[in-house]
């Protein structure tokens, strides 16, 4: 089972060599694990719960495996990964964890508001367990759940509310057809109370949103943006509205048509439709760098330390000093809680990467 768990970590890391994949296949086969079990198998490994099973023996000494050329700091959700690989009598020690003079408070999760149709506006508190906002609405705290209702064949008057999250917040609605929606910062939508036509529709004035799409095949579903119209039935997928009317679609499974000023293409899983002036199509080869707000994760791949503590440092509200600018080039793989404590985040950093850090008020100083 010990040499199961590493195999399965290094396929998470995509570092299996040709022996490597030679010998999970014969465990797999022994074991009769299935192409499903197996997926499971790697979901497992990277849930919460067991990461948290994890996190609560790291203060024993210990040893890390830096993974090719990545630095393997994995805090949520891959830190499994680290914790199979350790290897005792065969790995050079760990550098000294992060000094920490003081502790920077993690972020606060920022309020988001409901605007009515008749711009009435409702700050939606997350504190509650269960709140009636609405005739049809009800808040419980991270979520806002519309009373689900069949979609109406009749054309009638249609009755609109925006959930707008600002800056620094994120969000989950449930609509009244049954699709849910996730909202990333910085996010305003538009969409109605209930159902009623040919089509549903929605409108995404700014920001991004995951969509897992309720299946009604005589109702497609519809997210109108600034630059173009993403069509579906039932699928799940990630709409970003960048900078300069840019429209990012990323199909996740099922199916979607994109289209802007009569052009259109269809995606499948894992590709990805950029509208601009024209409709590009690519593969997406790391869902997750997409994906991965949605669970309320920060995730870099292969990127260096400079543009990660530029992340952090936005979204926690502090500053950055290097006393060693080398140590910026850095790269390092890592998925982070975005309501982690920065102490916390630091403090793995170190343990698997060449740099040491030090808090004094509200500047993070890196050193060597």
């Amino acid at each position: 089972m010990e040499e199961l768990k590493k195999l399965i970590t290094k396929d998470i890391f995509d570092c299996l060599s040709g022996e490597d994949a030679r010998r999970l296949e014969e465990i797999r086969a022994r074991l009769n694990i299935s192409d499903k079990d197996y997926r499971q198998m790697k979901a497992r490994a990277t849930s919460r719960e067991l990461h948290e099973r994890i996190m609560n023996v790291r203060k024993r000494p210990r040893r890390f495996m830096v993974v090719a050329r990545y630095a393997a700091i994995l805090i949520l959700p891959l830190a499994i990964a680290v914790y199979f690989l350790l290897d005792k009598e065969k790995q050079s020690p760990a550098v000294v964890v992060a000094q920490v003079e003081k502790t920077l408070p993690a972020p606060e999760r920022k309020q988001p508001r409901l605007i009515l149709d008749d711009g009435k506006v409702v700050n939606l508190g997350r504190e509650v367990k269960e709140e009636q906002i609405t005739l049809h609405a009800v808040n419980r705290g991270n979520e806002l759940a519309y009373e689900k209702n069949q979609v109406v064949e009749e054309e009638e008057t249609l009755v609109y509310n925006t959930v707008e999250v600002p800056k620094g917040g994120e969000y989950h609605v449930s609509l009244a057809d049954g699709t849910r929606v996730w909202f990333n910062e910085e996010t305003r939508l538009r969409f109605p109370v209930t159902f009623a036509g040919a089509t549903r529709d929605i409108y995404l004035e700014r920001g991004e949103i995951y969509l897992e799409v309720e299946k009604d095949d005589r109702h497609p579903f519809i997210v109108h943006t600034g630059n173009g119209d993403i069509r579906v039935l039932g699928t799940h997928f990630n709409v970003k509205a960048s900078s300069g009317r840019v429209i990012e679609t990323t199909l996740v499974e099922g199916r979607v048509e994109v289209s802007r000023d009569g052009t259109s293409v269809i995606l499948k899983p894992f590709q990805q439709a950029v509208a601009g002036d024209v409709i590009n199509v690519v593969d997406v080869m790391d869902m997750d760098a997409i994906i991965s707000w949605k669970d309320n994760m920060f995730y870099f791949r292969d990127v260096e330390l400079e543009q990660i503590l530029d992340k952090l440092a936005n979204w926690y509200g502090f500053n950055v000093f290097y006393e060693n600018p080398d140590a910026k080039r850095e790269k390092y793989f890592v998925s982070i809680d975005k309501y982690a404590q920065v102490d916390k985040i630091l403090d793995v950093i170190s343990e698997v990467g060449n740099v040491k850090f030090k808090i004094n008020e509200k500047t993070v100083i890196v050193y060597k």
